[in-house]
């Protein structure tokens, strides 16, 4: 599970660094309109997967709750959802770094 959330945060580290600080570009300088193109594609995707991201640890919350309520005291079912909500928690925890990072080093 390590392995994804490296991968998770280096992927939202880079979309940050590279979609806001790829170039500063001028609004009517035309010579540079595919980097603008570039970077707002970036920047888009960017927010996209963190979007996802987001949603996806939100549900994970829910289903680990749901599993908790449904456990009826079973230790192991208790454990599991336990790290269910843990690890959502976590994953949520990457996303905000992430943002976090790239805005300290001033991509944005």
């Amino acid at each position: 599970m390590e392995k994804n959330a490296l991968l998770f945060f280096l992927i939202f580290f880079l979309f940050g660094v590279f979609g806001k600080g790829l170039a500063a570009v001028e609004p009517g300088d035309q010579s540079t309109s595919s980097t603008t193109t570039t970077t707002t594609f970036l920047d888009d995707v960017g927010k996209l997967l963190r979007t996802i991201a987001v949603v996806g640890a939100v549900l994970m919350i829910v289903l680990g709750g749901l599993r908790w309520m449904t456990s009826l005291g079973d230790p192991t079912k208790i454990s599991e959802a336990k790290d269910i909500i843990y690890k959502a928690l976590l994953g949520l925890l990457i996303v905000v770094l992430a943002e976090t990072i790239v805005a300290l080093i001033g991509a944005r």
